[in-house]
């Protein structure tokens, strides 16, 4: 029996029971990051910069240390230290309303070391779920993992929401964060015990080494590394290095897929700041309807991941990224007319069908599209050059909106984002799939022992 599968109804617990200790500690924080700002005196700018500045360290952070992780063997417990760390930031926004100077500015850039951080885990969760998790359970298993951490956000962000509006500020906020902090505990508690197939089948070979010889047997790759490259002067050898770094074992669906999703992450997180703008400033949202405005969006994403699911199974992950992301096109036309937060609650539920569609299709294509060797340093260049869109994309949302009228700017974003999720559709066109097909054939004539 292959190793994913003889641990795989004990990863499936493990990952379940993490992911709700993650949704705990989560809309313990992130629902309410904008009504603090807001209470700081955040303008338009700090707004935009509460996605932008994430999205930014997340460029410079995310694939250096993706590829550092890469190099180590056994990941798991390196990865439990940086959630850990990674959560921590939960607990230093406690601080901030008690900083004498900057709160917003401090406020921005703890947000934008959480975002980074946690990056580098989706990252490496991601090469990891795709390793313990086989294929034909993915879509069964995400989607009931999603329905679960659905379920408990919208609940916890209910609650979290009534009670910081019942204490005096900051003391409403400061409880929320360290309870979320609490709860990431828990969360690290259970990706420990997640079981990695390769890294349990390493522990097996070097058991039974230790029986039959004693000691262990030398890494081949250390006797590699011992060996000096006499061929190659320095420089040559520093230069195959860096390219063997830095090179992706994929072929052409991956890079297509990836520039259309360059395309439609900038037209999808342009609106972002707008959103927040208008219920905070506009509307004056409180954390109590920020909490319900949260649990409107979890309903529909609890209703999403269960349809979008059977429509994968259908279709093919695929189209489904094309129908999710055309659905989530439309939600900018919607908020047109919001006169108050009840019309947003509505479309925030339509936003969570769409949006937990479209975030389980890219997971789902994206693993379907990277070869499992070198898997993490492609999800690692994927993360990366999306979130080349993502800083620029909400300062131009907001630009957009200090520019023309509201009604325009959400007419301009609607529009983009049709533009973008036809990009998901023109990568599927049959003249396309016919290129890819003769690009492969070609290389494999030239070369009929190429890894392709």
């Amino acid at each position: 029996m292959k190793t994913e599968y003889k641990y795989l109804r004990e990863n499936i617990r493990n990952s379940l029971w993490n992911g709700i200790a993650w949704s705990i500690g989560f809309n313990f924080v992130n629902p309410f990051i904008g009504v603090l700002a807001a209470q700081l005196g955040a303008t338009n700018s700090d707004y935009a910069l509460l996605s932008s500045i994430p999205a930014l360290l997340t460029i410079l952070l995310t694939l250096p240390a993706s590829l550092v992780l890469a190099r180590f063997r056994r990941q798991k417990r390196i990865v439990g230290v940086t959630i850990l760390v990674c959560r921590f930031f939960y607990f230093l926004l406690v601080f901030v309303p008690w900083l004498g100077f900057s709160q917003v500015s401090a406020l921005i850039l703890l947000v934008g070391l959480y975002s980074a951080t946690n990056m580098i885990i989706s990252v490496a969760w991601q090469a990891m779920m795709g390793e313990i998790i086989p294929g034909e359970f993915r879509n069964q298993v995400f989607s009931g993992r999603n329905l679960w951490t659905g379920f408990t956000g919208m609940v916890v962000a209910f609650i979290a929401g009534w009670g910081i509006d019942r204490f005096p500020y900051p003391f409403g906020y400061q409880l929320a964060f360290s309870i979320g902090f609490l709860a990431a505990l828990v969360e690290v508690w259970y990706f420990l015990k997640l079981r990695i197939p390769s890294e349990e089948q390493q522990e097996d070979q070097q058991t039974n080494s230790i029986t039959a010889n004693g000691q262990t047997e030398p890494s081949r790759a250390g006797t590699h590394r011992s060996q000096p490259d006499r061929g190659n002067s320095p420089l040559r050898s520093l230069w195959k290095g860096f390219i063997s770094t830095y090179k992706l074992n994929v072929n052409a669906p991956y890079y297509l897929f990836c520039i259309a999703a360059i395309v439609f992450t900038f037209t999808w997180q342009a609106a972002w700041p707008v959103y927040l703008k208008v219920k905070v400033d506009l509307l004056h949202a409180t954390n109590t309807m920020i909490s319900i405005n949260t649990i409107a969006g979890a309903i529909g994403a609890l209703i999403g991941y269960r349809l979008w699911a059977r429509i994968a199974d259908r279709k093919g992950t695929a189209w489904t990224v094309f129908y999710s992301s055309f659905s989530l096109a439309l939600t900018p036309f919607c908020w047109i007319f919001a006169p108050n937060m009840i019309w947003v609650n509505l479309y925030d539920f339509i936003g969570g069908v769409a949006t937990a569609g479209f975030q389980q299709a890219v997971f789902n294509r994206l693993l379907e599209v990277t070869p499992s060797e070198g898997r993490q340093k492609a999800l690692a260049a994927y993360t990366t050059l999306s979130q080349v869109s993502a800083v620029f994309a909400p300062i131009a949302g907001m630009q957009l909106f200090s520019t023309v009228s509201y009604d325009l700017c959400m007419f301009l974003i609607g529009g983009a984002r049709i533009l973008g999720s036809v990009c998901f559709l023109v990568i599927l066109s049959r003249f396309i799939a016919k290129r890819i097909a003769a690009n492969h054939r070609n290389r494999t004539a030239q070369n009929p022992h190429a890894n392709v």
